[in-house]
């Protein structure tokens, strides 16, 4: 896709990029051994090789994940509107809608590499660290890594939109982290709206595992590509509108 790899190689190419991949390879190697020492020091098991990826695939797409796709979200889009690089773009034969579609996949790419990488990392520490590693569990793991993609990306399109009202990349940041955090508490204080908000799937590859495809997974599948495909759409309009 024209621009694409442009986007791509400017995303790589930024040190805060290559330290946060890092930190994310990081965290399960050293959690790890951690949850070994302690499980060995008071005698029970509270966490397997099988169980330690899906226990590090919560807290990824709970916190740590969607702070990084905020964090990436700002920079690509109200980050470059406020160092003025999107108007060069322009210059080449290259349409708002293709410029900002190559943001959206490389966005996509960004968040399947980081998920890769944690997937990646926990799985050698479950089998180095940890008692009850098989095969089973190395795909389950897998599969529950690749689900969790959906989900997320549902909520940086929603941010994406966000990103195109402010002309600031820290106000976009600011702006995404509190709208995260207001969702998440809505999902807790009214459960009646919950269904209606991306962290709601916050869990969504349990219940794939869990039950498979049935008529509620089905549904909820439609709901979140209709979700993509409005703010996708809301976002472009007024990406398309703004002066660059």
């Amino acid at each position: 896709m024209l621009n694409l790899q442009n986007e791509w190689t400017k995303l790589v190419r930024k040190k805060s990029t290559i330290v946060l991949l890092c930190l994310s390879a990081l965290f399960p190697l050293l959690v790890g051994p951690a949850i070994q020492m302690m499980q060995s020091k008071f005698g029970f098991i509270a966490f397997d090789g099988e169980s330690f990826p899906l226990v590090i695939l919560s807290l990824a797409v709970t916190f740590y994940l969607p702070l990084l796709l905020a964090l990436c979200i700002s920079d690509m889009f109200a980050g470059e509107q406020e160092q003025k690089t999107l108007s060069f773009l322009l210059v080449r034969p290259l349409s708002r809608f293709k410029l900002f579609t190559s943001k959206i996949v490389c966005t996509g790419i960004y968040l399947l590499t980081l998920l890769l990488v944690v997937c990646l990392s926990s799985l050698i520490t479950g089998a180095i660290w940890l008692e009850n590693f098989t095969f089973s569990g190395l795909a389950i793991s897998l599969l529950s890594f690749l689900l969790s993609w959906f989900p997320l990306m549902a909520m940086g399109i929603l941010l994406v939109f966000l990103a195109q009202w402010v002309g600031s990349s820290s106000k976009a940041l600011t702006f995404s982290i509190l709208l995260y955090l207001i969702m998440v508490v809505l999902t807790y204080l009214v459960p009646t709206i919950a269904a209606w908000l991306p962290v709601y799937d916050s869990n969504w590859y349990q219940r794939w595992i869990n039950n498979g495809m049935n008529v509620t997974t089905f549904g909820r599948s439609l709901y979140l590509v209709s979700f993509c495909a409005l703010f996708f759409t809301l976002g472009y309009y007024k990406f398309s509108q703004k002066e660059l």
